[in-house]
């Protein structure tokens, strides 16, 4: 039996080991590595199937958000039924790498990534890979991988455009030497400006390259600078590669903002979404079929094993067992927060 299945990793990863890069200790090195991806959307689904199908032995997927219509277009592991079942993309994602690949550990983790869990879901990576639609949540990525140790790889795309940079703490840029995390105020959006599912896919593809050459070469990797991609051109731009800046608040003066909770609050507005995430203050496990039964005399009310969705007063709230709750239909955290307490206070 072990011959057989020997027999068939050997066939699986035959052109991957042929190159010069990887060779079998190679591949018996990403089977015994761990990678966690934070956020499986357009850049999260293109990662996730390439290190899966590469052999890395450990995935943890994380994500607060359910496969919606809209995804659709860029998030290449979703479908229909995902979509209007409100699947969690965590684990309609883990389904289908299991399917791809089942040699694959695939651990799906459907929550937000803030202070309060950080330690907890990013510990123990040999790689960390943003997927994410938000700079509070990479900078609290960076700030982990400051006070750990742990490398990363930043990625970002917005209409055809795509950015992405490789984290070595200690040898390269941090993100905060690189970005400020004070808001611009006209920066584009996923909404106001679109997004190419292709350039999603070219910046995807070249983190997970980034990625299996991290767990392959470790720190004696030398990365070069950021890259910027314009898909719709066909340019590649790299940048200078950058050394870490002794003025720079997080990997320079180690004040981890983030992580220590100075700069994250309890509600978010979701880029490109019309929502607003409100984060519980203690990670106790909500009853969701007691909701359900109050709020569906007073609205349509759906209920999966993953969440409630209700709709109310023309916007739709989606309570999760951990507790969050998403508000849709409004950018207005001060209206959010009164749907909220008029409808789920007692939650």
């Amino acid at each position: 039996m072990s011959h057989r299945i020997d027999k068939t990793l050997s066939l699986r990863y035959a052109r991957q080991r042929v190159l010069p890069q990887i060779g079998a200790a190679g591949q018996e090195r990403l089977r015994g590595s761990r990678v966690t991806l934070v956020g499986i959307g357009a850049l999260g689904c293109v990662q996730a199937v390439f290190l899966a199908r590469a052999g890395v032995g450990f995935l943890r997927l994380v994500d607060r958000d359910v496969v919606e219509t809209g995804n659709l277009q860029r998030q290449l592991l979703f479908t229909e039924d995902d979509a209007r079942e409100g699947i969690p993309k965590a684990e309609a994602a883990r389904l289908r790498l299991k399917a791809a690949n089942p040699t694959v550990d695939l651990q799906a983790v459907v929550a937000h990534l803030g202070r309060e869990n950080a330690r907890e879901l990013l510990s123990g990576s040999d790689v960390i890979l943003d997927g994410t639609d938000n700079f509070d949540t990479r900078f609290l990525v960076n700030d982990f991988s400051i006070a750990t140790g742990t490398p990363w790889i930043y990625g970002a795309c917005v209409g055809t455009v795509g950015t992405l940079a490789a984290v070595l703490p200690g040898q390269t840029a941090c993100l905060r030497c690189l970005l400020s995390p004070e808001p611009a105020g006209d920066e584009p959006t996923c909404e106001t400006a679109g997004i190419l599912g292709p350039a999603a896919g070219i910046v995807g593809s070249f983190q997970a390259a980034a990625a299996i050459r991290m767990l392959l070469e470790g720190t004696t990797w030398r990365p070069g600078g950021p890259l910027r991609i314009e898909a719709w051109s066909g340019s590649v731009v790299s940048l200078p590669a950058t050394s870490p800046d002794p003025r720079c608040p997080a990997c320079g003066e180690k004040r981890l903002e983030f992580l220590e909770g100075t700069r994250c609050g309890s509600m978010v507005i979701l880029c490109g979404k019309q929502a607003v995430q409100f984060l519980p203050h203690s990670r106790v496990p909500r009853d969701l079929a007691a909701v359900e039964r109050t709020l569906s005399r007073l609205g349509k009310v759906r209920r999966n094993s993953y969440l409630l969705r209700a709709s109310l007063q023309g916007h739709d709230l989606s309570l999760f067992p951990d507790g969050r709750i998403i508000v849709f239909g409004t950018e207005d955290p001060h209206r959010a927060r009164a749907l909220v307490d008029r409808y789920l206070a007692g939650f």
